[in-house]
């Protein structure tokens, strides 16, 4: 109950304190990492698939009502992003940065692939612009901050091998 509670407590507070108070510290000429993305691979890491597919549709939800517009296509894509990642517990060897922060990233550009893949409607315009310009910086940016996020999380006992 206890890892629960911490595991829950630790991705929460990364996801919500992450992206309102020290992403916007921490932004370089606009670019600041995707908190919500990291603190949704330290979930899927620590706890598997089913509860990052749930805090992935959470996170997703609670970024949904900022943009009524496109309600729901956050939480669709933060929850297979979550069970993806969830799938991966077990066949990643923690303590290895150069492996976390690239898990980070690819998460990072997967999720905002497929999310400007759908806000686009295949608009090339609408697509690569944003692609090359934001997604990838972002991604490389959330890639070096997910490595001392998860080594803290490590250290807290969070992520633990799979028996």
């Amino acid at each position: 109950m206890r890892l629960f509670v911490r595991t829950t407590l630790t991705w929460a507070i990364v996801a919500f304190v992450g992206d309102t108070i020290l992403g916007p510290l921490i932004s370089i000429r606009g670019v600041a990492p995707d908190f919500s993305i990291i603190a949704l691979v330290v979930l899927a890491l620590a706890a598997g698939a089913g509860p990052a597919t749930v805090g992935g549709f959470v996170l997703g939800l609670v970024q949904d009502l900022s943009n009524p517009a496109l309600l729901g296509l956050q939480a669709l894509c933060k929850s297979g992003l979550g069970y993806g990642l969830g799938s991966l517990r077990g066949r990643l060897v923690y303590g290895v940065p150069l492996v976390e922060g690239l898990v980070v990233a690819v998460s990072v550009f997967a999720h905002d692939f497929v999310f400007l893949l759908v806000q686009s409607n295949l608009a090339d315009e609408q697509f690569m612009m944003p692609l090359v310009l934001r997604t990838i910086p972002v991604a490389v940016y959330s890639g070096l901050v997910g490595i001392p996020v998860i080594r803290l999380a490590e250290l807290l006992g969070i992520l633990q091998q799979e028996d």
